[in-house]
């Protein structure tokens, strides 16, 4: 296989992807719709191997959080869950810094020993444009 076959292979299987889920979500959503929440609250069993759980989901602004975690952190670290993911940009910002040999904020004495523990791995990422974002060098 060419690598335009496979190209064009992995978008009819990305478009196929993108109708599939939509199409689970609007049934799901007519099954939803159709079905009335036990009083009990308890899981509502359609056959032997299907049921509808009720469950609860939390949300807030990112602003809104950002704001509370400024305000009160401890609070903050308490209700919400944090997700750590190193900024690639800040690291490399971070390591100019250091190569400036100016006088660094106290903060910054775990730099190396963190960036020991953090690993940059490589991973390539298929993207598909569209004709008319693509534009001419000519």
């Amino acid at each position: 296989m060419e690598i335009k076959e496979i190209i064009e292979r992995v978008k009819e299987l990305k478009e196929i992807e993108q109708r599939a889920k939509e199409a689970r979500r609007e049934l799901e959503k007519k099954l939803f719709e159709s079905v009335e929440k036990p009083e009990d609250g308890k899981p509502l069993w359609l056959d032997e191997e299907t049921k509808i759980v009720w469950r609860n989901e939390v949300t807030i602004p990112q602003k809104v959080g950002k704001i509370w975690l400024e305000r009160n952190p401890e609070l903050a670290k308490r209700i919400f869950s944090l997700t750590v993911k190193p900024k690639i940009s800040e690291i490399s910002k971070l390591e100019r810094t250091l190569y400036l040999e100016e006088e660094l904020p106290p903060w910054m004495k775990d730099f190396e020993t963190l960036k020991k523990e953090i690993k940059i791995v490589e991973k390539p990422q298929l993207q598909f444009i569209k004709n008319e974002e693509v534009e001419d060098d000519e």
